[in-house]
């Protein structure tokens, strides 16, 4: 019984340190003016994105530590890069899908992200304050 106890209680901790960054709440980055809105429910990181593009929902996610990993799916207008963070994309097609990858650490009430789009070989860095 009490080795029981033990792996569960283990197995907690183990758990609680796999997803330890809290990700949940609006963050505010001003430049690019973007909006991040985020939810944690049973390990996975749910949420919106508003922007200059309007509202894109995570695809997926990952958390490891506080260590964040967003991906949001893009439809491309005239081979444009539409959040302006990587230039432009001469072999896009006019409503050809992308995806967006924020790659970013959480520390305290700041959210550092490299952001990428999966067909260019650009990043840009961004920052994240969490709203009050």
């Amino acid at each position: 019984m009490k080795q029981a106890l033990l792996v569960f209680v283990l197995t907690v901790i183990a758990s609680v340190a796999a997803f330890g960054a809290d990700v949940d709440g609006v963050w505010k980055c001003p430049k690019p003016n973007q909006t991040l809105t985020l939810k944690t429910d049973a390990g996975k990181v749910t949420g919106t994105l508003q922007g200059t593009l309007g509202t894109l929902r995570v695809a997926e996610s990952k958390v490891e530590g506080n260590s964040v990993t967003l991906t949001f799916l893009v439809v491309l207008s005239n081979g444009r890069d539409p959040l302006g963070l990587a230039g432009y994309d001469a072999m896009a097609e006019e409503g050809q899908v992308t995806e967006l990858t924020y790659k970013g650490t959480l520390s305290g009430d700041t959210f550092k992200f490299k952001v990428s789009q999966e067909r260019l070989d650009e990043t840009k860095e961004i920052t994240f304050q969490k709203s009050n």
